[in-house]
């Protein structure tokens, strides 16, 4: 048997009439509001309508002010989880933070390398510090480029709990469907032809079966 683990299903570039009919199938749900196109009105139904859900808003399409108001008004609405990105400006981090803490929301801290994968050491040291800062979760996605770099990340599972350590890239596939089984309380996947918001998300039928085949065998 495998630890008790949910399959997320990250929802971005998706229209908003085509948003509860994928939350009536899903446990979990990443809502990348920097991604979606979604009014006030149209947010608030989503984050009512599920108990599960993550509200993230990457840098980029907004500002540090507008991410701001869009996360309160996710946490308002009924958000489960936030992800604060570890690497933020140290003000706003600090803050977002705070207004976590203060709600009913639980915090991840995430980071992203999109090149490449540092070292094992290095980031053991930054989920460390993730925890220590307070975060319910810490998630690290790095770009794999080699096996070795996957089985570093791998690896990361012993010593933590409550990690999400995942890869992206083909390489990094293979890390995304072991993490459920090595302790992660999650793991992310796409949603049926919908663009996945990350390079080596497996789609959530598929990523599913898999995990339910493999735990048959234990």
């Amino acid at each position: 048997m495998i630890p008790e683990f949910k399959v997320c299903v990250c929802i971005g570039n998706v229209p908003f009439d085509a948003v509860p009919g994928i939350l009536e199938k899903v446990e979990m749900a990443e809502i990348r509001l920097d991604l979606a196109e979604f009014d006030e009105a149209q947010m608030r139904s989503v984050f009512e309508s599920h108990p599960n859900l993550i509200a993230t808003c990457r840098e980029g399409k907004h500002d540090d002010a507008a991410r701001e108001r869009v996360l309160k008004s996710a946490i308002e609405y009924g958000a489960a989880w936030v992800d604060i990105e570890d690497d933020a400006s140290v003000e706003w981090k600090e803050r977002m933070m705070a207004v976590v803490k203060e709600s009913h929301a639980r915090l991840i801290l995430s980071r992203h390398y999109f090149t490449h994968t540092p070292p094992a050491g290095e980031l053991r040291t930054i989920a460390g510090k993730m925890f220590g800062s307070g975060a319910d979760v810490a998630k690290l996605a790095c770009q794999v480029n080699s096996p070795a770099e996957a089985a570093a990340i791998l690896g990361l599972y012993e010593g933590f709990e409550n990690l999400v350590a995942i890869g992206m890239g083909p390489l990094g596939v293979i890390t995304r469907l072991a993490a459920p089984f090595l302790g992660a309380p999650f793991t992310f996947a796409a949603f049926g032809d919908n663009l996945p918001t990350a390079a080596g998300q497996i789609e959530y039928s598929e990523i599913t079966s898999l995990i339910e085949r493999i735990s048959a065998y234990g």
